[in-house]
C-alpha cells in the first residue's frame, strides 16, 4: 500500500495517461518514499488491473526482490552519482522491456550527480522514450543540479512521524548510542568510529537522529524510559532542552552534504559540554 499521498496520486496521472517521463521526488524520509515508489512501479507495469497481493503473475514479487531486469535502482557510488553508472544505465535501457511494460530506474541522493555524471543524464533524458520511466529521490531539492532539476516534474513526499516505519536496528543503536555517551561517557569520538560509521550508512543517520530526538523528546514530557537510559529521568528540564535544540540543529544539517565524521565528532564534544 502507497502510505504518501503525493506519491499515490501519481495512479491517477498514469490512468488519466498524463504521466511524465521523469519525477524528482524530496523527501523526509528516503527509505519509505522508495518502498512507495516499487508499490507504484508495480501499478505502472501491471499487464492487468493492479490489487494488492495479487498473485496472478511473479512481476509484484521480482519488484520488491529488485530482481526484475527493467527496474534499476542506483545509489552513489562513493560520495558521487559517476558518469560510468549513467552510462551503464542507458545501455541497459537501450532495448525494449521483456518482462515489463516500462523499463523503470530509481536514483537515490539525486543531490549527487556531479558535472561529469549530470551531462550523461541530460543526454539521457531530453530525448525521452515512451517505455522509460524516472525517479529521482532526494532530501533536498535545491541541492539538485539544476540541468537536472528544471527537466523533472516535482513530487513532495513528506511523512509525519507516525507513517514513518520503525527500524528496529537504528532505534536499538540509538539507544546504545545515548548510554554510552549520556550516562558512561568513555571515549565518545572513537566510539563514533567504531559503533556508527561501520554499522549505519550514511543515509541511515537522519534515521539515527530523530531516534535520539524523540528519546529526549520523551525525557522532557516524563515518559516513561528503556531502562537502560532510566538514569537520564534525573537531567534538569533546561539541559534537555539544550540537547534537543542541538540534535534538531544536526537533523537540519544532514539536509546538506556535510562530512558525517566531522558532523559526528562536533555533535559529541557538544553534547558533553551541554
Amino acid at each position: 500500500m502507497i502510505k504518501n499521498d503525493a506519491i499515490h496520486s501519481l495512479v491517477k496521472k498514469y490512468n488519466e495517461n498524463k504521466m511524465s517521463h521523469i519525477f524528482l521526488i524530496e523527501t523526509n524520509d528516503k527509505k519509505q518514499a522508495l518502498k512507495d515508489l516499487l508499490e507504484f512501479i508495480k501499478v505502472l507495469n501491471c499487464e492487468n488491473e493492479y490489487e494488492e497481493n495479487c498473485v496472478q503473475c511473479n512481476l509484484c514479487h521480482l519488484i520488491t526482490q529488485n530482481t526484475l531486469p527493467s527496474l534499476k535502482i542506483i545509489y552513489p557510488d562513493g560520495q558521487n552519482i559517476r558518469k560510468e553508472q549513467m552510462e551503464e544505465l542507458k545501455t541497459t535501457f537501450s532495448s525494449q522491456p521483456y518482462f515489463s511494460k516500462y523499463n523503470v530506474y530509481v536514483i537515490n541522493d539525486a543531490e549527487k550527480f556531479n558535472a561529469s555524471s549530470a551531462n550523461t543524464m541530460l543526454k539521457f533524458i531530453e530525448e525521452p522514450e515512451k517505455n522509460i520511466v524516472g525517479f529521482l529521490i532526494t532530501n533536498n531539492k535545491e541541492n539538485v543540479i539544476n540541468t537536472i532539476k528544471s527537466r523533472c516534474e516535482m513530487v513532495k513526499a513528506y511523512y509525519s512521524e507516525n507513517q514513518m516505519e520503525m527500524d528496529p536496528r537504528i532505534y536499538d543503536l540509538a539507544l546504545q548510542y545515548l548510554k554510552h555517551i549520556e550516562i558512561e561517557k568513555e571515549k565518545s569520538i572513537l566510539y563514533n568510529q567504531d559503533l556508527l560509521n561501520e554499522k549505519l550508512e550514511k543515509e541511515d543517520f537522519l534515521v539515527f537522529f530523530k531516534y535520539l530526538l524523540s528519546i529526549f523528546l520523551n525525557l522532557l514530557d516524563q515518559k516513561d524510559l528503556p531502562e537502560d537510559l532510566i538514569q537520564l529521568k534525573d537531567r534538569e528540564s533546561s539541559e534537555i532542552l539544550r540537547k534537543i535544540q542541538l540534535i534538531t540543529e544536526i537533523i537540519e544539517k544532514l539536509n546538506y552534504n556535510v562530512n558525517m565524521n566531522v558532523l559526528l565528532d562536533d555533535f559529541v564534544l557538544r553534547m558533553e559540554a551541554l
